[in-house]
């Protein structure tokens, strides 16, 4: 089972590994670091989208939306040049974020 780690950066920098996002049996699941995120929270980290950070964890039969928002769309028109260039034989959501660190311009999250 292949884990991806949440992490964030502050201004200055310093890296915190808030929670771990994997896939099992066909759920994914997400655990929060509970003392690393109220760390990162109190130097500027605006926790993980609507999510409760008090919650050890969420399970979901779908990719949790703060992590969708993070790749194209299966139905993006470049999609298939995307899935080419990066060696992946079909759409997967994990095998996606792993490749592009499921970084946005607008924030300072990314998974390893």
């Amino acid at each position: 089972m292949e884990r991806l780690y949440l992490k964030w950066k502050d201004i200055n920098d310093k890296v915190y590994t808030i929670a771990t996002l994997y896939k099992y049996e066909g759920y994914y699941y997400l655990m929060i670091h509970k003392d690393a995120i109220k760390k990162a929270m109190d130097n500027g980290c605006v926790g993980i989208g609507n999510l409760n950070i008090n919650e050890a964890g969420y399970k979901s039969k779908d990719l949790f939306s703060f992590f969708k928002n993070r790749i194209p769309d299966k139905n993006n028109e470049f999609i298939d040049n995307f899935l080419k260039e990066n060696n992946l034989k079909e759409y997967d959501e994990m095998e996606i974020l792993k490749k592009t660190k499921g970084i946005l311009g607008t924030d300072r999250y990314y998974l390893e």
